[in-house]
């Protein structure tokens, strides 16, 4: 058995983010690829360079090199977050903008599906959840659906991401009459909203945006 792969899908402000703080810092790794605060008090104090369980990286290869690392030089690592993911895909497309031809595009697609595979291929102990915001699919002006947003239709054509994970969950967040809001992971597919994950893994088809609630159920289904 490998390590398991979760994709976590939504738009900024849904709560992939703040999922974060239910975990255990002493077991988690955060490679943060935007490069941008957490959004939880106290996660600068939790997270750091000092810690040695913090890093702020952008290169696909990078990513990979440091994903084999943790698994096997860092077994108290249980969990690894690739924040905002798709960002790997969005500043190399900047980066190599004045390039011509399209050999870009089939590299980058190379170095993020070896990127994704390697995830998937880690210590058996690890989870590791891949951040992702939403793209939508239009047909005649209409949203049909989403998806894990890429850097383009080149980029679609070569990677299917989905494709890639047993297990995406998408942000949903319920506004309630007093005010209140729920912030939520939808777990299978919902009106327009195509998550995913193993039948029978989760009882509900909307959970609590809690990434220590995902990691216990994972574990508790494949063990």
């Amino acid at each position: 058995m490998a390590s398991k792969l979760v994709g976590i899908v939504g738009a900024t402000g849904t709560g992939k983010s703040t999922s974060i703080k239910h975990l255990n810092p002493e077991e988690t790794y955060i490679i943060n690829v935007a490069k941008k605060e957490l959004p939880f008090k106290g996660s600068e104090k939790l997270y750091n360079v000092e810690n040695k369980n913090y890093k702020e990286i952008d290169d696909a290869n990078e990513i990979t090199r440091l994903l084999r690392t943790i698994s096997e030089k860092a077994p108290h690592i249980k969990n690894i977050i690739l924040e905002d993911s798709n960002y790997v895909m969005g500043f190399t497309m900047l980066d190599k903008a004045m390039e011509k031809g399209y050999e870009k595009f089939s590299v980058m697609a190379r170095d993020t599906v070896a990127m994704i595979k390697t995830a998937r291929h880690l210590r058996d102990d690890l989870t590791v959840f891949y951040f992702s915001h939403p793209d939508t699919i239009e047909d005649g002006g209409d949203i049909i659906g989403y998806k894990m947003k890429t850097s383009g239709k080149l980029i679609d054509n070569q990677i299917n991401l989905e494709g890639l994970f047993t297990v995406v969950l998408y942000t949903n967040v319920e506004e309630n009459k007093d005010g209140s809001v729920n912030y939520e992971f939808v777990t299978n597919r919902y009106k327009k909203i195509p998550a995913k994950s193993p039948d029978g893994m989760f009882a509900e088809t909307k959970i609590p945006n809690n990434l220590q609630l995902v990691v216990e159920t994972l574990n508790n289904y494949y063990n």
